[in-house]
């Protein structure tokens, strides 16, 4: 668990779904969709330190490595220190890059497309999760 600053600032501006945070950070760094192939979970703000929070993010780690506690910052969980840190790092710098793109206020002339994600997971050899691509 961390306070990851980029993460938090996410959570006051999309929509608090696992579709619209994985969507944003897979189209803002290349790795994403190679690190975090199956998406990230977002719970929305709760009380932190809680069993609501607790159980709301067991439940979601079913199914995710990583959720993403709304003005909080971000729960990941993987098979070693190294591997779970580079899970978080990858997910926060993904979101500083979006932030910083949208703190420009330039129109973005082009991004990782649907298409684009899909060539990354069929050379990298990873499933992506194809609920958070517009098919």
């Amino acid at each position: 668990h961390a306070h990851t600053p980029a993460v938090i600032a996410m959570t006051y501006i999309l929509p608090l779904t696992a579709k619209d945070f994985t969507r944003a950070l897979w189209q803002s760094a290349t790795e994403c969709p190679v690190v975090f192939p199956g998406g990230v979970a977002v719970i929305p703000w709760m009380v932190p330190g809680g069993s609501k929070i607790a159980a709301a993010t067991s439940e979601q780690m079913k199914h995710f490595e990583a959720a993403i506690w709304a003005q909080h910052g971000i729960f990941c969980s993987g098979p070693d220190f190294d591997t779970t840190f580079g899970l978080m790092h990858t997910i926060e710098k993904s979101a500083d890059i979006y932030m910083r793109v949208l703190c420009s206020g330039k129109t973005v002339l082009q991004t990782i497309t649907d298409d684009n994600l899909r060539a990354i997971a069929n050379d990298f050899g990873v499933q992506l999760n194809e609920a958070f691509l517009d098919q």
